[in-house]
């Protein structure tokens, strides 16, 4: 399994256990019985594991199972399935996941099960109890995930994509590793995906070349996919300065492009020079879309506050440069120089996630937190990041000046008014805390459009039918007979939004329901409970 399905895999299991239909501390053995009698390699001989390997070592990577990354009996054992498993693939008698999970029981495992992690095939043993506790195969299982509160369409990721093939590694593709990456592209693409997505200032994907983006684009356009860039941070990385890459990688390829979080961010920058470095292309007939959350900071992983060197390999390599005595000075000059790309002078940001959901650092801002410890900023990052297992998250502080904020808000309203922007909430709701934009971002756009006497029909249509369009949603996007009845009813003049960075799991007001596919999600403002959404497919009717 790949790591886009990992987390489908897990809900998966997640749900069986909650309807009672798989208890987590089973024993795997029950369900494969290779993996009855489990044995553990202890460098030149194997014994017996001291307990076996319950799913929910599984769930949590510490089964002892692995991917075969270095060169110990069982990772060479497991290198050899996992091939042999790829190349019956080509054929006419691929390997099972029941098969496969059967022969990886037969190998020793690296570690006793419960005593240490290590990223593996956990994930894929765990999709073969799926099979055997749904009695359904796993693409079976996840046709039933086709109710869910809303309609949800996913882009491939390319994060995920590049994980798959090279890891958290800092390499440029060989010619058999883009070929790797393409077919896996092409078959999201079939199975519906509706484009490809990239985070550039996030790890693996930021270690890629502009080559590898376009070899990967050239498959996405076949398939008239879209391509969702988030820039890299202008840092000299490649040659090309962020916005003219991702221009770059459409010309050469013809993939139609949105770039996302695309904004203006100071004072000196004229909101028409964002669509510069796109012109030729536009003139040329590439279709360029843009996006952005109504709001002036983001949120993100405190991780990629670090330097792409120290972000390379495993959790424990990662760990281990974090606490390194020798690479502390150079952790530190290379951290204070990437903190201008994400924070403007005087800007700081909250802690808005940690491990320990009831941390004393939740919602305190970096700078805060370094005064009352005596550190500097970037020392504060390292401890945050090792004290809670890199398990940090940071939302934005909207702490610029007046005259900022008001150039900001009307640089928005003119890029709202250009026919080639859409409206994003890039929703991360995990943790304690989140950014605002998740409960916010369109009531929010709404109440400030509003404000601005634009037409209700602009701004619904900005909404709606524009991003149908743009992601080949068939059927939805438009009331009107024979479409899906994907309808928000709303007081429209008091829809506004309620969500703060103080209180940010707060619903709008003025949205009276909500019906997906015709059925009632929400009704006088009260969810109902009814899950009618489905799984959407590009070009799926």
């Amino acid at each position: 399994l790949y790591s886009m399905t990992k987390p489908v895999t897990a809900a998966a299991a997640m749900l069986l256990a909650e309807s009672g239909e798989l208890e987590l501390d089973t024993p795997v053995g029950e369900y494969l019985p290779g993996f009855k009698n489990s044995r553990v390699w202890c460098g030149d001989h194997s014994e017996p594991a001291d307990r076996p390997i319950l799913i929910s070592d599984l769930l949590t990577m510490t089964s002892g199972l692995t991917y075969g990354d270095d060169d110990t009996v069982t990772e060479l054992a497991t290198r050899k399935l996992l091939a042999e498993a790829e190349e019956r693939l080509k054929g006419d008698n691929p390997m099972t996941t029941l098969e496969f999970a059967e022969r990886a029981g037969e190998i020793p495992l690296l570690f006793q099960p419960g005593t240490s992690w290590k990223y593996g095939i956990s994930a894929d043993i765990l999709g073969a109890v799926i099979e055997k506790a749904a009695h359904k195969t796993f693409g079976e299982f996840l046709d039933q995930l086709d109710g869910s509160g809303v309609n949800v369409a996913a882009n491939v990721s390319h994060n995920a994509i590049r994980q798959m093939v090279t890891g958290f590694k800092n390499v440029v593709w060989s010619e058999k590793e883009r070929r790797e990456a393409q077919e896996v592209i092409r078959q999201t693409m079939k199975e519906g995906a509706v484009g490809f997505s990239v985070g550039l200032s996030y790890y693996p994907g930021g270690y890629s070349d502009t080559e590898e983006l376009i070899a990967l684009c050239q498959i996405v356009q076949e398939y008239d996919g879209l391509f969702c860039v988030h820039q890299r941070l202008d840092d000299g990385q490649v040659p090309l300065r962020p916005r003219y890459e991702a221009a770059e990688i459409a010309r050469k390829t013809g993939v139609r492009l949105n770039m996302l979080h695309y904004r203006t961010g100071s004072m000196e920058e004229d909101y028409r020079t964002l669509f510069e470095p796109f012109k030729d292309i536009e003139a040329a007939g590439n279709k360029v879309y843009y996006e952005y959350y109504p709001y002036m900071v983001g949120a993100g992983l405190v991780l990629a506050l670090v330097p792409g060197w120290a972000q390379q390999g495993s959790y424990a390599e990662i760990m281990e440069r974090l606490t390194s005595k020798e690479l502390r000075g150079k952790l530190l000059k290379d951290m204070d120089e990437r903190h201008k790309y994400f924070f403007g002078p005087d800007q700081t940001a909250t802690v808005i996630l940690t491990k320990d959901p009831y941390s004393r650092d939740l919602g305190k801002t970096f700078a805060r937190i370094s005064e009352e410890n005596h550190e500097t900023f970037s020392e504060t990052i390292i401890r945050l990041l090792v004290e809670n297992e890199l398990q940090v998250g940071f939302a934005g502080v909207e702490n610029q000046s007046e005259e900022l904020k008001k150039k900001l808000y009307d640089d928005q309203y003119k890029l709202f008014m250009d026919d080639r922007y859409t409206i994003g909430s890039d929703t991360i709701p995990a943790g304690m805390l989140c950014h605002p934009r998740g409960f916010g971002s369109f009531a929010r756009i709404i109440a400030y459009m509003r404000e601005r006497n634009v037409p209700v029909e602009y701004i619904v249509k900005k909404l709606t039918s524009m991003p149908a369009e743009m992601y080949h949603l068939e059927g939805r996007g438009v009331l009107k007979a024979g479409m899906k009845a994907d309808i928000c009813l709303m007081d429209y003049e008091n829809v506004k939004d309620q969500a703060t960075f103080e209180d940010p799991r707060q619903r709008a007001t003025g949205v009276e329901a909500l019906y997906i596919n015709g059925l009632p999600a929400l009704e006088h403002g009260n969810i109902t409970g009814i899950l009618a959404g489905h799984a959407l497919r590009r070009g799926e009717k």
